[in-house]
């Protein structure tokens, strides 16, 4: 998942009210994942997005939606 020119991770830019229905497509990961993947994609986006790396304002909203995500996927899967 690239930023694009807006500073904003490819598939929010592409339907911000999906983003809130689906964990994975918000990490911009499958399903079928595996429990590596997803923390491997989730620390990369905490990297990414935080304000003291990222190098782009506002990312503070799509970093708390990453960090919902990654919650949710938890959740389900039983990490927590």
């Amino acid at each position: 998942m690239e930023l694009m020119g807006s500073g904003m991770p490819q598939p929010l830019n592409m339907n911000h009210q999906r983003a809130g229905l689906d964990a994975y497509w918000l990490l911009g990961l499958e399903k079928s994942a595996s429990d590596e993947e997803v923390r491997k994609r989730y620390r990369a986006l905490l990297h990414k997005l935080h304000p003291d790396t990222a190098g782009v304002e506002g990312t503070e909203r799509l970093l708390s939606l990453v960090i919902a995500a990654y919650g949710q996927i938890a959740k389900e899967r039983r990490w927590e």
